[in-house]
Parts: C-alpha cells; structure tokens; sequence
C-alpha cells in the first residue's frame, strides 16, 4: 500500500504525444495567413513582427511540450525563453503601435 501514492507526481511524465503540443502552433499559422490580424501588415514591419513572434511562441510551446520531457533543465529554459519573448515582444509591439498612433494623430492636427 505504500508504494501508491494518492496524489499525481508529475517529475517522470514523459512528452506529449500527437498533435495536442503542437495546437498552438497550428493556431499560430492559420492566424498567420488569415487577413484578420490585430497589428495589420498595412504596418509593414511591426504586423510581421507579430506574425513572427506568434510563429515563434508557438513552436517553442510544441517543443517544450512535445519532445522535452518534463523533469529535463531544457524544458524550463525553453518555457522561460517562450514566456520572455510573448512578454517583451508583446511590450514592443504594443509601444510602437501606440507611437504610430500617436505620429499619426499629431499628423492629422
């Protein structure tokens, strides 16, 4: 009886198998070539930028998920590298959005 444990440990699960790790990837290419984007390519490089980053997060979401097993240091260094680049790409699409916003009002005054 005690070798059963009555809680789920986690640190041997291996990867994920299948298409389920790579959903957001998937997500990330229909979203890519649909003409429906929150940063337009009329924007040239900010709207490919976003296209790109989102490319990117998704695939490195398929590769922690996917094909590094849970308790492996590169999972974590892959997590961290996918979460900084949503973060700081988003900040930076997000400033020069609004910059472009702004040129473009003081333009029309």
């Amino acid at each position: 009886m005690s070798e059963y444990n009555n809680y789920d440990d986690n640190s041997n699960k291996p990867a994920q198998s299948g298409v389920t790790p790579w959903i957001p990837l998937i997500l990330a290419l229909i979203y890519t070539v649909s003409p429906v984007d929150l940063v337009p390519d009329v924007l040239p490089v900010v709207g490919w930028f976003e296209d790109a980053l989102l490319l990117i997060v998704g695939g490195l979401n398929g590769v922690q998920n996917g094909l590094l097993d849970a308790n492996s240091s590169l999972r974590g260094i892959v997590k961290f590298l996918k979460w900084g680049l949503f973060i700081v790409g988003g900040i930076g699409i997000l400033i020069v959005v609004l910059l472009v916003v702004l040129v473009f009002k003081l333009a029309a005054n």
